[in-house]
């Protein structure tokens, strides 16, 4: 039996090996376009509406909507006890320790970590809480987005949808190797949208980091057939 891959590269690696989609990993249908790289639905939209190539994103686990994994990701935010939300935010911390031991987390060298500003709360995104608990990510973690002028969605990138904070300096992005980072992520669009306003604005952005990909729900019927 082969061993499971336990690491954010070994399991970037083993997307590509099987043929999923080149930037995040997602099985992809098939692509007319003889000797093209596969790239899944998800990142094929944003691309077309960013009007750029994307940045590989890894995803540390998967999880459908109300599972253990989602509720935790839930959980950490907006349990209503605070003794739970501290519960679920240092387990969400540890895995996140976990993967993170090589700095490079995978996805290439990086100097910098920021996180994607939180569409519908103010201050601060709540993956904040996390990046602030692994000491390496801590360190290195510098707000540099907030809501930009631009909408996005569920499958809409955008420009627009994140600009620069105003205290950063544009000049001083050149110098900075990115990774942006953010707990849950379904299609990409949010990443995709943070990481194409910091490349716009001048910095290197060598990929997006998330916690937890939510997967499409199971059809009804399909856990009970036989195969």
């Amino acid at each position: 039996m082969l061993a499971r891959p336990s690491t954010v590269a070994e399991r970037l690696e083993l997307f590509r090996e099987t043929a999923g989609c080149r930037v995040c990993g997602r099985a992809t249908g098939p692509d007319g376009d003889e000797g093209r790289l596969p790239v899944c639905f998800c990142c094929r939209t944003l691309a077309g509406q960013l009007g750029l190539p994307l940045v590989p994103l890894v995803a540390i686990t998967e999880y459908r909507v109300g599972d253990a994994t989602h509720r935790r990701l839930r959980a950490y935010k907006d349990a209503p006890v605070a003794e739970a939300r501290e519960r679920c935010r240092a387990e969400l911390v540890a895995e996140l320790a976990r993967h993170c031991a090589d700095p490079s987390t995978g996805l290439g060298a990086w100097s910098v970590v920021t996180t994607v500003p939180s569409s519908n709360r103010p201050g601060g995104a709540p993956a904040e809480r996390l990046v602030d608990g692994v000491p390496q990510l801590a360190e290195r973690h510098l707000r540099l987005l907030v809501r930009g002028r631009g909408s996005g969605g569920h499958l809409q990138a955008g420009r627009d949808v994140f600009t620069p904070d105003i205290g950063v300096d544009r000049a001083g992005l050149a110098d900075l190797s990115v990774l942006v980072f953010d707990d849950t992520t379904t299609t990409g669009a949010a990443v995709q949208s943070a990481a194409a306003a910091l490349r716009l604005a001048g910095a290197r952005v060598v990929g997006a980091l998330v916690m937890g990909r939510a997967l499409a729900p199971i059809a009804r019927g399909t856990a009970s057939r036989g195969g």
